[in-house]
């Protein structure tokens, strides 16, 4: 799935937000600090949701 979050902007912010994410059991993630978008392996849209705005995003 693919989420939009666009209150990242730095490498600091890809970092945080890949290792919350891995921490969480998800695998396959990928940052793209251009298109403000995290596209990660799974189906509960709601707990990736939760475990990014856990760290202090803002997920569209």
């Amino acid at each position: 799935m693919e989420l939009k979050v666009r209150d990242m902007s730095c490498g600091h912010c890809k970092a945080t937000i890949e290792k919350a994410l891995a921490d969480a059991g998800y695998d396959d993630i990928h940052v793209d600090l251009a298109k403000k978008t995290v596209t990660v392996e799974g189906t509960d849209e709601e707990a990736v949701r939760a475990v990014i705005e856990a760290k202090g995003y803002h997920v569209e």
